[in-house]
């Protein structure tokens, strides 16, 4: 999963499909790790939004996004194309509020994405590692949308619709398979039930048509008909049975499914980096995608107590740390990485009996010495403060202080220590700030803050 970056910049213009008002699209190559950043330029003095679960707003039958300065409508067909062509870092500016529907599809920003073209991030692979199984659930529609443990991204979506309606009510997609020819030509579809209403309230005033596909599930009045007919801009066959509208007959034979597929990782695209996670959903809808990516983002902040199985592959060995730190043994505590994201990272050391230490610290009751545990999960923290540099062999960290320390329980031959370090605060002016925690299983044994620098090797 090693991200890419935009080689150019790109534009697109249209209307929003709820205001009806024109915007213009600039999506411009963005510093690795700042996210996706969305600013208006028709709103000078507002200030950027960066996009994380948090800043969701509001999710009627669209995903709307406001720090309280900047608010932002319908980005989630955008969204849905730049993670899927693993763009995690975008800034995105905008003439008004609303992104464009265009066709209703993603298929023109993927196609946008494609001609500007994708550069490999120069940086380590990166995402989200889920320790547990999450669902979230909306009780009064029956809805529900969880994310399992995978060891990669994949994503499922069943709709509660009547078959003969819709047509195939599932979609799957599997992180580096055709989204350009599996996803993205889906566009959005409504039932005539939801639709007609909203005609009749003057509302999405800047639907045009074949910019979506409208489902007849039920017997429409005349006054209904006329309706759609205005919406479309021409007069319609009017039928009894169910089925898509002339004018929006399917791209996709499971269209509906797939579209709100598209959604699903739009809105999940809002945690700007992958998820190692099946997320599935039932009745799919922005209201339990971004709830689920809320819960997502909360179990990455937290983490909870980290583990290590012999069978997992590591992030990093030895010999790849080696070319990172300046140490080496007897004084390289770090055996292996085994996750590591933008603010946190994991890593791990096997403790033995012939550790060079224990020769002279209680020969009769080898204990480790807790301040070597502090200079081990140090050293993993330095490996996660050199990845914010593009040449971390060539700098190194030096750290200022610690507070806080605490040391819990006794770790001895036998112990496999697993750290779990974070950024508490942004790094500046080479400053670094992290919280440390080491465990040996489930215990805590040693814990504190840490504050180190960053300096050019010289």
């Amino acid at each position: 999963m090693t991200p890419n970056t935009l080689h150019t910049a790109f534009s697109l213009s249209g209307h929003g499909i709820h205001t009806g008002l024109p915007c213009s699209v600039h999506v411009h190559p963005a510093d690795a790790g700042s996210g996706y950043t969305f600013i208006r330029t028709d709103l000078p003095d507002a200030e950027p939004l960066r996009l994380s679960p948090a800043v969701v707003t509001d999710t009627d039958r669209r995903t709307t996004l406001s720090n309280g300065s900047t608010t932002v409508h319908t980005a989630e067909h955008l969204l849905s194309a730049l993670y899927a062509s693993a763009v995690f870092d975008a800034r995105i500016e905008l003439t008004s509020g609303e992104v464009p529907i265009l066709d209703g599809s993603a298929l023109p920003w993927w196609e946008a994405i494609q001609t500007a073209g994708l550069v490999p991030v120069a940086r380590l692979e990166h995402g989200i590692t889920l320790r547990r199984p999450i669902r979230v659930e909306d009780p009064e529609t029956g809805a529900w949308a969880e994310a399992i443990p995978a060891a990669y991204p994949s994503f499922e979506v069943e709709l509660s619709h009547e078959a003969e309606a819709i047509g195939p009510v599932k979609a799957t997609y599997t992180w580096g398979q055709d989204y350009g020819g599996l996803v993205a030509p889906a566009r959005t579809f409504t039932l005539a039930s939801h639709i007609t209403p909203l005609i009749h309230r003057g509302l999405l005033k800047g639907a045009q048509p074949g910019s979506g596909v409208v489902v007849i599930d039920y017997a429409l009045d005349d006054s209904d008909w006329k309706a759609l007919e205005d919406f479309v801009g021409q007069p319609l066959e009017r039928r009894e049975d169910k089925g898509a509208l002339p004018l929006t007959s399917y791209r996709l034979a499971n269209e509906p499914a797939s579209h709100k597929l598209l959604d699903l990782m739009g809105d999940i695209a809002l945690l700007a980096q992958p998820v190692r996670a099946h997320i599935r959903t039932f009745k799919p809808g922005h209201k339990t995608n971004t709830l689920l990516a809320q819960k997502i983002m909360e179990e990455a902040n937290t983490k909870g107590i980290p583990t290590y199985h012999p069978d997992q592959e590591p992030l990093m060995d030895v010999t790849k740390i080696m070319s990172i730190l300046p140490h080496r043994p007897p004084f390289l505590l770090v055996d292996k990485i085994l996750e590591m994201s933008d603010m946190e990272i994991v890593g791990m050391k096997a403790v033995t009996m012939n550790e060079p230490f224990f020769t002279g610290h209680f020969p009769g009751a080898p204990v480790m010495p807790g301040v070597l545990q502090l200079e081990a999960m140090a050293q993993v923290g330095g490996i996660l403060a050199l990845s914010t540099v593009p040449d971390p062999e060539n700098y190194l960290t030096y750290f200022l202080k610690m507070d806080q320390v605490k040391f819990k329980h006794k770790v001895g031959p036998g112990d496999t220590l697993v750290f779990h370090l974070n950024f508490t605060e942004p790094i500046r002016r080479g400053i670094v700030q992290m919280r440390g925690t080491a465990y040996v299983g489930k215990k805590v044994v040693s814990e504190g803050f840490f504050t180190a620098m960053i300096t050019k090797d010289k």
